[in-house]
């Protein structure tokens, strides 16, 4: 008799193994205009063509995966918009997190497609599965499966069966899908939507000429100063390369006082860059072509200032000049496509801390001053007043002291005196302390100052600000051996105001004494007889004058072997920046972040590393690309052996792999009224599911051909095919007495076979019982149940 089979055609396995089973059911049904007839099936196909059809579910999800490494080890730069068709980044962006929801399914079918094929190879070659692991297929991708019933079942038949190890990697491998299943989403999510970042875009080695103590010395002294001369004269201010260069910006940023509350008045940018509203910036007399950031942490009677340092900033503004050009020729970078940019140097720059002791009202008997002790803010040491003029004064004066030896932790006093009183009886005083430190420190560029030009005055540190003792130039964090300053370096820091310059009055006030006079400091101090001026001062009087103070020694500070960074011909005030000798592959290396400039031959050097950086939407590989990387690669890795492994084997097969057609498997097959008692209406106990169960064929056609499918249970008693069209109960728990059609729907009428307690296994079961004598799973000498074929068809 003629068997009619259903083809094996390639694009049915190809558009059924990718989820598209309906393209091929679609065009017979165009033909004919009416439903096909199911023929029986080829359960397993030994073909390479079907089995490159079956693995056709891995390509896409593999390629995806594959371009979306390479994007992010390449690490793409996008910029502010990704230049598309659609303008707006939000829709772009959203049409990436859907692509990465997409990956992610495809992922998952490819994952599926593996389990699958491991559950069905058991099912039909080994010798079954727990009932629990039967739906795996479908429930691996819920993380709440792997502690269910379904599970615990499973794990319970594992043990103790010949084919434990295979069934433990079974298990493990459904663990590994499992948590792929739930991690491929995220990854697919990190790795396809770019995030708006730095990127890295180059860097160099800049040599600086000297030793690291020449360039950041621990002792200043004038004589020193290649400039000397200069930066004595009554021109120094107007001079950027001496210490008080920065006089004209400080004059003008602190005449913004507001003389009712004395609080500084800075720009409303300063919160946006710094997070504090101490913070301003820093123009430079000439030649010094750029600007400069004041930071400071003001406190009650003390503040912390951090400054970069301008020799530096100057030659690493010809540097990223260089290096903007090349990116924009080379890399085809756009300006209005970059968010920022900016160029990182790691160096050391001054940090100086300054504290003030209590206001105190002094008279001409009285012969010391208190200044505050380093680090605390309640004790005080006595310094003698003939260290600074005393005479009755109607002007404020400031004066920079001398400390004795032992106070090595400070690098300098100083004290403030207002004017005296009406009848000259008594003035205010103020000491201070100054302590200066080379502290570790990154300068590199900001938003604020990006579309104004190249800026490199912006410092960051590990940690929101240094502490006072932070490592110095020797690597040591002893507070001891602070910057040492001498008397003629402190008067080229605060020179006298020249004549018809900004500050300058009649008593010819030096540059901090012109500063603090308008700041308007004294104001309102004398207006009234009856109350002490002691009394009308407050503490906001007290931090204008610590910020005045160390902007000013800061700002020298930053200054030390500036004039380094100029070529020193002709005026000071036009000198022209001093250059590098580029390498002879400067263009490509600067760019790949090499070493692009020439070390000098002779002389002491010190390396300064530079990194350039632009920001906007890029892919960069951090820790979290790494790890989600690696979950695609593990993907990847499996649809690999698994592809490798069916086109070794050759075989493939495409059955139950939807519910539908499990529910049709275990409809056309017998009951099993032993191994599933009680269980129509749930199942309560991991034992029910950790029952095997496994695909076998049996004979019930007319010609006595094995070509039915069924599933049958290891403890389960089959009857005979003589028995299954009449049989009658005997006992009182019979439903019906009259015998019965065999037909499943009425096979749950039918009664269970008789069995001793003793009996577990089905090679116990005898003939008069018109059962099985031979196991139904893993058997090969039962006439009535036998393991599926490759290439034979069953319906």
């Amino acid at each position: 008799m003629h068997i009619s089979v259903s083809g094996t055609s390639f694009w049915e396995h190809f558009f059924r193994s990718i989820g598209l089973a309906i393209a091929s059911d679609i065009s017979p049904h165009l033909r004919s205009w009416k439903p096909s007839v199911e023929k029986k099936k080829i359960v397993i196909n030994r073909s390479i063509k079907l089995a490159l059809a079956r693995c056709s579910v891995h390509v896409l999800p593999v390629v995806v995966s594959t371009v979306i490494l390479i994007v992010n080890t390449k690490q793409l730069f996008i910029g502010i918009d990704f230049n598309s068709q659609i303008k707006s980044v939000t829709v772009n962006l959203a049409l990436l997190q859907a692509a990465a929801k997409l990956q992610e399914l495809l992922i998952v079918a490819s994952l599926a497609t593996v389990v699958f094929q491991l559950l069905r190879h058991e099912l039909i070659h080994g010798d079954g599965l727990p009932l629990g692991l039967l739906a795996a297929g479908f429930e691996f991708t819920k993380l709440s499966y792997f502690w269910s019933p379904e599970m615990l079942g499973s794990l319970k038949n594992t043990f103790g069966r010949p084919s434990k190890s295979r069934r433990i990697a079974l298990i493990a491998f459904l663990v590994i899908a499992g948590a792929l299943a739930a991690l491929v989403g995220p990854s697919c999510a990190v790795l396809l939507i770019p995030r708006s970042q730095d990127w890295p875009a180059g860097g160099t080695v800049l040599y600086l000429n000297g030793t690291k103590g020449e360039i950041w010395p621990t002792k200043l002294e004038a004589k020193h100063l290649s400039t000397k001369d200069l930066c004595m004269s009554a021109d120094a201010t107007e001079n950027g390369v001496c210490p008080s260069g920065g006089y004209y910006s400080l004059w003008a940023h602190y005449a913004r006082v507001n003389p009712q509350t004395y609080q500084d008045v800075v720009p409303g940018y300063a919160r946006l860059l710094s997070g504090n509203d101490y913070y301003w910036s820093l123009d430079s007399s000439p030649p010094v072509p750029i600007r400069s950031i004041s930071l400071g942490i003001l406190g009650n009677k003390d503040a912390t200032f951090i400054q970069a340092r301008y020799s530096v900033s100057i030659v690493l503004d010809r540097l990223m000049q260089e290096w903007w050009h090349l990116l924009r020729s080379k890399r085809a970078i756009k300006d209005d496509n970059v968010e920022n940019r900016a160029a990182v140097a790691h160096l050391l720059s001054p940090m100086t801390y300054v504290q003030c002791s209590n206001v105190q009202n002094l008279s001409r008997s009285d012969q010391s001053v208190l200044l505050p002790i380093h680090g605390s803010s309640a004790a005080a040491a006595k310094l003698a007043m003939s260290s600074f003029d005393i005479e009755p004064s109607q002007h404020l004066r400031f004066s920079w002291v001398r400390l004795p030896e032992e106070a090595n932790t400070v690098s300098t006093g100083a004290v403030f005196q207002s004017p005296w009183t009406r009848d000259n009886t008594s003035r205010i005083v103020v000491g201070c302390t100054v302590q200066a430190r080379w502290v570790p420190a990154q300068i590199h560029t900001d938003a604020y100052s990006f579309w104004q030009g190249w800026y490199p005055k912006n410092i960051s540190f590990e940690a929101a600000y240094p502490s006072t003792t932070h490592a110095r130039l020797n690597g040591s964090s002893n507070e001891k051996n602070a910057i040492a300053v001498d008397e003629d370096w402190l008067a080229t820091l605060t020179p006298a105001v020249g004549e018809g310059r900004p500050g300058y009055q009649d008593w010819q006030p030096t540059t901090i004494e012109g500063i603090l006079s308008s700041t308007h400091l004294t104001e309102g101090l004398f207006v009234d007889d009856s109350r002490w001026p002691i009394d009308l001062w407050t503490d906001d009087r007290t931090k204008l004058l610590v910020s005045v103070i160390g902007s000013i020694f800061n700002d020298g500070l930053a200054r030390i072997g500036i004039e380094s960074a100029f070529e020193q011909t002709g005026s000071p005030t036009t000198w022209p920046t001093a250059g590098f000798v580029k390498a002879d592959d400067f263009d490509s290396a600067i760019l790949l972040g090499k070493n692009a400039v020439k070390r000098p031959v002779s002389g002491n050097v010190t390396e300064l590393h530079v990194e350039f950086s632009i920001s906007g939407l890029s892919y960069r590989l951090t820790i979290a690309q790494v790890l989600a990387m690696t979950v695609l690669l593990l993907h990847i890795t499996i649809a690999l052996i698994h592809t490798g492994w069916v086109l070794w084997k050759r075989e493939s097969s495409g059955c139950w792999d939807s519910v539908i057609e499990l529910i049709v498997l275990a409809q056309n097959s017998r009951p099993a009224l032993t191994a599933l008692a009680d269980t129509a209406a749930g199942i309560k106990h991991s034992s029910t599911l950790a029952k095997q169960v496994a695909v076998r064929a049996r004979r019930v056609s007319p010609e006595g051909i094995l070509d039915h499918l069924e599933m049958v249970y290891e403890d389960e008693a089959v009857m005979k095919d003589s028995e299954m069209a009449h049989h009658q109960n005997n006992d009182n728990h019979s439903l019906h007495s009259e015998p019965r059609v065999s037909h499943p729907s009425t096979w749950p009428l039918r009664r269970q076979p008789t069995r001793t307690p003793s009996d577990r296994s089905l090679a116990h079961f005898s003939d008069a019982d018109s059962i099985l004598s031979t196991p139904l799973i893993g058997s090969a000498r039962n006439d009535e149940v036998a393991q599926v074929e490759v290439g034979k068809a069953y319906g």
